[in-house]
Parts: C-alpha cells; structure tokens; sequence
C-alpha cells in the first residue's frame, strides 16, 4: 500500500492525479461532495472538517485526546487511536492517524481518513454493526444512492493505493462489495461519473510513455461487477 501522512501532503497534492493538476487539497480532479458534513466549507478531499461531523453524528463519535471513539448503534464501542509521537519520529514506523470526515445519514455510514507517513486510505464504517470496508478515496453515491464508488491514482512515492472501490450503501450481504487494485506500471483511473445506477464511467491513462488517454468503466452484470476496458 502506497501511504503518506497528513504531515506530508505537499508531496502528496505534487503527484495526487497523472490527469491534470489537482485542486488544492484534493487527490481527484473530481472530489466526491457525498458525505461531506453539515458545516464542513471544504471542497477537496483533505480538507474534510472532523469537527464539523462530530457535531453532525452526536454520541455516535467522540474525540477523546488520540482516540476517535465510535460507538454502534448495537451497543458496541470501537476506539481508533492516533500514534502521532511515531509520525514525528525519525523511524516513522508505526505511523497512523484517524479523522473522521464524513457521514452518510441516509445509510447510517460514516468516513474515517486514515493518513499513514507516505499514504492516505479511508475506512467506510456502517454505525449499525461497526462493519468497516477500506476504500481509497471519499465515495461518490449512485444515482439511487444504492452505491457508493471510491476511485483514486497517484504517481511516485505517495498518494492513495490506486484502485477503484465499490460498497453497497445498504447493509444487505446479497449485495457484493467490489475492490479492484491496479497492479504496477498499469492504467490509471479516474472517476468520470454514474451511468445509470450499474456502470461507472472511468477515465484511463496509460503509465508508459507515450502517455495514452482512454476511457473505461465498472459494470454490474449479473450481479457481478466487472471492469471494461480500457479502449
């Protein structure tokens, strides 16, 4: 997993897209507005307001010096806690941070940006159960809102893991998550929107030189998601 960590995000934001130049504090030139908290006047994807959600969500969070607490609503308490003495370290090993930046209220869900020394991922946490899926940048919803699509890409040494993530936004296990991970020296994707609640539309670019600029996409058959492309 590439990772960086808040600290380091200059570097990051210097290499967040292979596209075009990122807006600042973004990783996508098209950072998902979904979930963003009431109050949060951010726009970019690293700059969501955790103070802004925890006073959106009530006693479903709480910051408690490192520790961001969760507590589900089936009695259940989590605690996420931040090694920050170790992001200022000289070994950095062991480095983790935990923000929460989002919250879904229509499906109970909630965001959590965890930034590492050279990365950043982000935990979709159903406040039900306290079931976690790991994506890679903040979701868009489908046009039902029945799913949720996380893409990011990055070259060089920091940035999100480069992938495309889908989760059902319903807590329904019939409903299959979708994790791809490009492997090294392979396309780059980036979100270009919903067709239709059963296809995502991605652009792609080629990592070799010369660089090449296709489209691709992720479609639902069957049941079954399924990436097209790219061409």
């Amino acid at each position: 997993m590439i990772r960086v960590a808040p600290a380091a995000t200059a570097a990051l934001f210097s290499c967040a897209t292979a596209l075009a130049a990122p807006p600042t504090f973004s990783l996508s030139d098209s950072p998902s507005p979904d979930g963003r908290c009431i109050g949060d006047k951010g726009v970019g994807d690293l700059d969501r307001s955790e103070q802004a959600c925890l006073e959106q969500v009530g006693d479903l969070a709480h910051r408690v010096g490192p520790g961001l607490q969760l507590k589900f609503r089936n009695g259940l308490t989590r605690v996420y806690v931040n090694e920050e003495a170790k992001c200022q370290s000289d070994a950095v090993e062991g480095c983790i941070t935990y923000k929460l930046t989002g919250y879904f209220p229509k499906h109970d869900l909630t965001l959590i940006e965890v930034g590492y020394w050279e990365g950043v991922s982000w935990l979709l946490v159903r406040a039900d159960t306290g079931a976690a899926s790991e994506i890679v940048a903040p979701p868009h919803y489908s046009p039902s809102t029945g799913w949720l699509v996380s893409v990011a890409s990055s070259v060089g040494p920091s940035g999100p893991p480069n992938g495309v993530d889908i989760v059902s936004s319903a807590s329904d296990p019939s409903l299959k998550e979708w994790h791809y991970r490009v492997p090294d020296d392979e396309w780059l994707y980036e979100f270009a929107g919903w067709d239709g609640d059963d296809r995502v539309k991605l652009f792609a670019t080629s990592t070799g030189a010369p660089a090449k600029h296709l489209t691709a996409s992720v479609e639902r058959r069957s049941g079954e998601w399924h990436l097209v492309g790219p061409k």
